[in-house]
């Protein structure tokens, strides 16, 4: 069983790891959480001040609904593969994504597990992330401003393509964020300070994207609905 959708290739239908595993999954959510948490006691600059000012944010955020769409591109691909559907957030590590199309999947997330379920075939598979959500805890969510520096290249500025955001490129340094992760890019939105759009490239080239829309926070959440039932 993979735990990850059939997609077609260009030569024929098969099975096709396409980067939606866990460490993907959960860097994306992840960073959905974290909304950009980094401290922010280093130099005063364009950097400095979207973080300080997004941990604002975070400090009365206790939970996020939104729509997604999800894009995929790929080497192995015809076409980019596309989805779309709902994820429901709350920190620290609590996520549920509802894909809606082109086929129905969910995929439930705490600090240790990954779990999904493709509702129509009646599979489940779950992976253990402990591992993955330690590096994201080092790289991402307890690294301060100074060490985010040493491990990522960083630019901050507008991108016209995407009206009111700033657009953070993050270009890993060290090797061992290298193996995984080629190129970072978030979108912040100027006025909400929420994370907008993401950008994930892979070494080979093969990225993954997520746009984020009808972002609701603290919406009313229970246990109950972060379980695939």
């Amino acid at each position: 069983m993979h735990p990850m959708p059939v997609m077609t290739t260009r030569s024929r239908t098969e099975p096709l790891p396409y980067h939606a595993g866990p460490h993907a999954s959960t860097i994306a959510v992840a960073l959905l959480l974290l909304a950009c948490s980094a401290a922010t006691d280093a130099a005063r600059d364009r950097f400095a001040e979207i973080f300080a000012r997004t941990l604002q944010v975070r400090q009365t955020m206790h939970s996020i609904r939104a729509r997604f769409t999800e894009t995929t591109t790929s080497s192995l691909l015809q076409k980019p593969f596309v989805a779309h559907g709902t994820v429901l957030a709350a920190p620290p590590s609590r996520v549920l994504m509802t894909y809606t199309d082109p086929e129905r999947r969910i995929v439930a997330i705490d600090d240790q597990s990954l779990t999904v379920s493709w509702p129509d075939r009646g599979e489940r598979e779950a992976i253990d992330i402990r591992q993955t959500q330690k590096r994201i805890d080092q790289y991402f969510a307890h690294a301060s401003l100074d060490a985010l520096r040493s491990m990522f290249e960083i630019v901050v500025e507008p991108d016209a393509a995407v009206r009111g955001a700033d657009r953070v490129d993050l270009r890993p340094k060290r090797k061992p964020i290298k193996a995984g992760l080629e190129r970072l890019q978030l979108w912040i939105d100027r006025e909400s300070l929420l994370l907008v759009q993401m950008q994930m490239t892979f070494p080979g080239g093969d990225t993954k994207s997520i746009r984020l829309d009808e972002v609701t926070l603290n919406v009313p959440v229970t246990d109950e609905m972060f379980r695939i039932r």
